[in-house]
């Protein structure tokens, strides 16, 4: 019997779950820091942004249930982590579609000027759409183990010839 099929089915993630969690975290924490600091500073009306900011803030708090989920090993959390990217994407995406098209949806909440309000914005909807990628790819498929004899070993070394003067 081989000691990989002795390991329960968790630990052949190797660390995995927590990589995820935390990159969950971290847009977790994004999409919290513009919901709550960005979106109430926007030129709309006010009951528009209200709807902004609960969305972001229970968008964000789900980040947290889905990272709690994956560090205590919880069949469901996976699946969560892949349908906050999924909804992720697709904003971020929507957001990219406003900027390329000229609505300029970040002009109202920047004091920068236009054009870098403009680079920094798509800058961040891009790299929001890969850390939900990261994510998703961690939680939903972890990185199998290494089969026995292929991964990485510490050098032999080969015992030394000695020569002996008399």
């Amino acid at each position: 019997m081989s000691t990989a099929s002795t390991l329960p089915r968790y630990a052949h993630r190797r660390g995995t779950r927590g990589f995820a969690a935390i990159v969950t975290l971290l847009a977790g924490a994004v999409v919290l820091g513009a919901g709550t600091i960005a979106a109430p500073r926007a030129a709309l009306d006010p009951a528009f942004v209200s709807w902004i900011v609960l969305a972001a803030v229970v968008f964000g708090l789900a980040h947290v249930v889905a990272a709690y989920g994956l560090i205590r090993r919880r069949a469901w959390s996976g699946t969560l982590v892949g349908y906050l990217a999924m909804i992720g994407i697709g904003v971020a995406v929507y957001g990219l579609l406003l900027t390329l098209t000229g609505a300029d949806p970040f002009g109202a909440t920047s004091q920068l000027p236009s054009e870098r309000a403009w680079a920094e914005g798509a800058g961040l909807l891009v790299w929001m759409i890969g850390v939900w990628l990261v994510a998703a790819r961690y939680a939903l498929k972890g990185v199998p183990p290494v089969a026995a004899g292929r991964g990485a070993s510490a050098p032999t070394i080969a015992p030394r010839a000695t020569v002996v003067v008399s």
